[in-house]
C-alpha cells in the first residue's frame, strides 16, 4: 500500500457530533494542547497555531467570526472542526487513542508552494503561478525536501456490513516531503 501514498491502520477513536459553538472561546473546552489552525474566511485562508487558548497568526492577524466559514484546530491526537451552517456555528470533535476500534487511511495533501522564504517563525511558500501561503514553522527547501503537505486521516465505516466508505476525515499535522512524493 505504500506505493500509492496511502496507509491503512487500525486505531481507537471517539467522536462527538452536533456541537453548537457560540464563541471561539469554547474551543478551549475541547483542545488544551498546542495545535495547528486552518481558518477558512470569506476572503482568505489563514494558517497558524492555537496556544494557551489563543490563536497565533503571522503579523498578529485575527479571526473575525463574522467572516468565518470553517475552522480546523488539530494536533496528532485530536481535532475540533467548526463550520457555519444557516448562520450558526456547528462542530465535530474527534479524539484518537481512546474509544472504539476504527480503520483509517492516512494520506498527505500537498500544499502549493515550492519556493520558501522564512518570515521569523513562519514560512512563506510561493508558487510561480502566484499562489502564496504562510505556514507556521520554519520549513526548509534543502535535502531534496521541497513540498509541504497536510497529513490527513480518513475514517472508514462499513455500510450494510461490507461496503467500505469514508465517514469522517481530520487533519493531523504539517509534514515535509521529498520532491518524488515519498516519505
Amino acid at each position: 500500500m505504500k506505493n500509492n501514498g496511502l496507509t491503512l491502520k487500525k486505531i481507537k477513536s471517539t467522536t462527538k457530533t452536533n456541537i453548537t459553538i457560540n464563541s471561539l472561546d469554547e474551543i478551549k473546552d475541547y483542545i488544551q494542547e498546542e495545535s495547528f489552525v486552518v481558518a477558512y474566511l470569506d476572503n482568505e485562508v489563514l494558517f497558524g497555531k492555537y496556544e494557551n487558548g489563543k490563536f497565533v497568526f503571522f503579523n498578529g492577524r485575527v479571526i473575525d467570526i463574522n467572516f468565518l466559514k470553517r475552522l480546523r484546530v488539530f494536533n496528532q491526537r485530536e481535532e475540533l472542526h467548526i463550520w457555519r451552517i444557516d448562520g450558526n456555528l456547528q462542530a465535530r470533535y474527534r479524539k484518537d487513542g481512546e474509544g472504539e476500534d476504527t480503520e483509517v487511511i492516512e494520506s498527505n495533501q500537498v500544499i502549493f508552494g515550492t519556493d520558501f522564504e522564512h518570515l521569523g517563525d513562519y514560512t512563506l511558500l510561493k508558487e510561480q503561478r502566484g499562489t502564496n501561503v504562510i505556514l507556521p514553522g520554519k520549513w526548509e527547501a534543502d535535502n531534496n525536501k521541497k513540498r509541504v503537505a497536510v497529513k490527513t486521516r480518513h475514517y472508514i465505516e462499513y455500510l450494510n456490513g461490507y461496503q467500505a466508505s469514508y465517514c469522517d476525515s481530520r487533519l493531523l499535522d504539517f509534514v515535509q516531503l521529498p520532491l518524488n512524493g515519498g516519505e
